[in-house]
């Protein structure tokens, strides 16, 4: 399905009509549809969506925080009145905002179908992954702000119906975080285990992009992994995929995100900083030269301390895995 032929059924779904339909297009624009049509000089130039997440990213946050002044306090003689504490109030934020929650509220509108995706995303099925999901829930989320002309109450009605915002505001639903019901469910004399520990094992992505990778160990036996934006999203993510696994009565033979292995050259550098209490690594990417649409290549620079490594490989990952590795032999032969 094409994202021109249903612009209508889009903007009735968000329940917003773009003035610059161009906003909307972009926002369902893959970086991978914009380098296979960037190699083919016929074709009309594409920008990708990934501006607008940024944007929407920031956006989102605003809007949410707005929603709940608005919903949840009022003023007074004194200043501003609230019915919940700021604890309340960082939970809901953080479910609103939750990577997981995004995913879940774009898949019920169906909206990812209409993604523009390079051939190789769309026969892995990249649509239907949950950080593709997020990315197109925030870039819309930035176009409608810019489209609207920074109107913040336009986005705060959007984002309150693709949310579903009541069920967290309801009186008697404040659920707990991951992390909290995690350690009370440790804590529990009937299961009397030892408090949830979250260790760092990766971060990978530019500068303003950075995704983390964080395991959450239970007596030295790790249950669960994440992934986040930050430092607190990632141990979120893994205190919710180990209480799944506690509840369910299991403990993971292996991470719970197989995509992301505990022994890589990634990982084992960025370990090798943390016991030294160094800097971690630093990644760039690139598309290599001799990339074509059939068979992609890239390179990715790996800097550490005063050094740096170049790899290459057929995804971004494998490049920076290709650099990580060359780096960890300079650092063996140094030692």
């Amino acid at each position: 399905m094409s994202v021109f032929e249903h612009i209508s059924e889009i903007e009735r779904i968000l329940g917003y009509t773009f003035k610059d339909k161009a906003l909307l297009v972009q926002a369902f624009t893959r970086t991978s549809f914009c380098n296979e049509h960037h190699a083919r000089a016929e074709e009309e130039d594409y920008q990708s969506n990934e501006v607008l997440e940024f944007f929407g990213d920031a956006v989102l946050s605003c809007a949410i925080i707005s929603l709940l002044i608005r919903t949840s306090s009022r003023r007074y003689t004194h200043g501003i009145h609230t019915k919940l504490s700021e604890g309340d109030f960082s939970n809901v934020k953080s479910h609103l905002s939750d990577k997981s929650n995004l995913s879940r509220a774009l898949r019920r509108t169906g909206l990812q179908q209409y993604l523009l995706m390079g051939e190789g995303d769309k026969k892995l099925g990249m649509e239907n992954e949950p950080s593709v999901m997020e990315d197109l829930f925030e870039s819309l989320i930035g176009a409608i702000y810019i489209d609207c002309e920074m109107q913040i109450n336009v986005v705060i009605n959007v984002v309150s119906r693709l949310l579903d915002t009541e069920k967290y505001l309801e009186k008697g639903k404040m659920s707990q975080s991951p992390k909290n019901l995690l350690q009370e469910f440790c804590a529990d004399k009937e299961n009397r285990m030892g408090a949830p520990v979250y260790r760092l094992i990766s971060e990978e992505g530019p500068q303003h992009k950075k995704q983390y990778l964080f395991a959450c160990k239970i007596d030295g036996v790790e249950y669960g992994r994440g992934i986040g934006k930050n430092h607190r999203a990632a141990e979120t993510a893994a205190a919710q995929n180990a209480l799944c696994a506690l509840l369910k009565g299991k403990t993971p033979k292996e991470p719970a995100d197989a995509r992301h292995p505990a022994d890589t050259p990634m990982s084992r550098l960025y370990e090798h900083a943390a016991t030294r209490a160094l800097p971690p690594p630093e990644y760039s990417e690139r598309e290599a030269d001799g990339s074509t649409v059939q068979s992609p290549l890239f390179a990715a620079s790996c800097r550490y301390g005063k050094r740096v490594t170049e790899g290459e490989g057929k995804s971004k990952r494998a490049a920076r895995q290709d650099a990580a590795e060359k780096m960890l032999t300079i650092l063996k032969n140094e030692e």
